[in-house]
């Protein structure tokens, strides 16, 4: 299992030692061990480098093509990249299930964005469905949802899974 999971050459080495991805990595050997036909994985990326997350996620997918994996996450990214089906839960209800690709296709033509100033967010909050806002450049960037198109100043958006993520808990689609 250690082979399996890239950690052979650290088998002599003490755990206190190992960096989280190794961790994270070593948790899922000792699973392995096993061979169970289900392996649940809570936050399995949360705090790792681009490089570990990089290494971590081959494993997954790896092991996913054997058993099947229940990934509990909410960094998208994660879903996107590992999953072939997925479910958004809030409090106990399913919002989504099906596959991300389909999630996001749902959206199409439905997500507009728009860069402003950080003072005209909440105008905007108050005249539109915006499903997220971040800083990029100085500016705010929106992802605003509308089953129309948002006039001018408005260029259509490519949705993602951080859009389906938002609209499904809001209920707009």
């Amino acid at each position: 299992m250690l082979q399996r999971c890239n950690l052979y050459d650290q088998r002599n080495r003490a755990l206190t030692g190992f960096s989280g991805g190794m961790r994270q990595r070593f948790g899922i050997a000792q699973a392995l061990i096993s061979d169970p036909q289900l392996l649940i994985v809570d936050e399995p990326t949360a705090g790792l480098d681009p490089a570990e997350r990089n290494r971590f996620y081959n494993l997954l997918a790896e092991i996913g093509e054997q058993v099947i994996v229940i990934l509990s996450t909410h960094i998208v990214t994660d879903v996107a990249d590992l999953c072939t089906n997925m479910a958004i839960i809030d409090r106990g209800r399913v919002l989504y299930q099906g596959r991300p690709q389909d999630a996001i296709a749902q959206l199409n033509g439905r997500i507009w964005q728009r860069s402003i100033a950080n003072a005209e967010l909440a105008g905007y909050e108050q005249q539109h469905q915006v499903v997220y806002s971040r800083l990029a450049g100085g500016r705010r960037l929106l992802h605003l949802y509308s089953a129309s198109p948002l006039g001018e100043g408005f260029a259509p958006g490519t949705p993602d899974l951080e859009d389906v993520f938002f609209t499904k808990l809001r209920a707009w689609n």
